[in-house]
């Protein structure tokens, strides 16, 4: 049975690779953009960062009973960011192919945002060139 989870989760991965391929072919074509470029991918992986962690923050002082403005900030510069990409898309598209294709946008990217987030963290720890602690008093 995992065999074939492994394999369903590549054949879906291919189909999600060849939309997002299909979807940049048609915009290239038609308005001249990119619409899956790494300018958007990366004010998206920053808004659903500064959302996700905002939350964290706005609950972690809901149940402190501390100040909820800080996470409502880092929300609401989330929900900007994200905002601003849309914005970008109507802009080099037009408004039905610029909000539609947004909407298939959006989940791809929070995926794609959560892998980037782990390789960014490996890469860091990678080129850090850090050594493993040994303990050497066995008590």
């Amino acid at each position: 049975m995992l065999v074939v989870k492994i394999i369903g989760f590549l054949v879906a991965t291919y189909l999600i690779f060849m939309l997002v391929v299909k979807i940049n072919d048609y915009t290239r074509d038609k308005y001249r953009y990119d619409f899956f470029n790494m300018t958007n991918f990366t004010i998206s992986a920053i808004g659903y960062g500064l959302l996700y962690f905002g939350y964290i923050w706005y609950m972690k002082a809901l149940d402190k009973h501390g100040d909820v403005l800080n996470g409502q900030i880092l929300i609401g510069i989330g929900i900007i960011l994200l905002l601003g990409v849309i914005y970008l898309n109507v802009k080099n598209t037009s408004l039905s192919a610029g909000v539609s294709l947004s909407i298939v946008q959006a989940p791809i990217y929070s995926v794609l945002s959560i892998i980037a987030l782990f390789v960014l963290l490996a890469s860091i720890a990678f080129f850090s060139e850090t050594k493993p602690v040994y303990n050497i008093n066995d008590n």
